[in-house]
């Protein structure tokens, strides 16, 4: 299995993130689409295949999207959204730690 490092990782690849200050309804979709991608790449790890630098690059450039738009001063988000966001990232976070540390077979 590939290890991957820090590296830059461009922003093109936010699935359907609004630019700027956007609306509930914008953020809604956005977390819906990509917590879908999320469980695809989930199942895949799953499954025993190995997550590719595409998918990779994909939740990191998530993960910069979603703490950019909570730390935005001029995007107002109601607790449910910010929850739903925080969900998405910690989401995101738990597979990446599965992925780099994968956990040795059952005995």
């Amino acid at each position: 299995m590939p290890l991957y490092e820090d590296e830059h990782h461009p922003q093109s690849c936010v699935i359907d993130a609004p630019a700027g200050v956007v609306d509930s309804a914008q953020l809604v979709d956005y977390i819906a689409a990509a917590t879908q991608r999320l469980e695809t790449i989930e199942e895949l790890w799953a499954r025993g295949e190995a997550v590719d630098v595409d998918s990779r690059d994909w939740m990191l450039t998530q993960v910069d999207y979603i703490v950019e738009t909570i730390g935005n001063d001029q995007q107002e988000l109601g607790d449910e959204m910010r929850s739903n966001m925080l969900q998405l990232l910690l989401a995101i976070a738990n597979l990446n730690e599965q992925i780099r540390h994968p956990a040795p077979p059952a005995l």
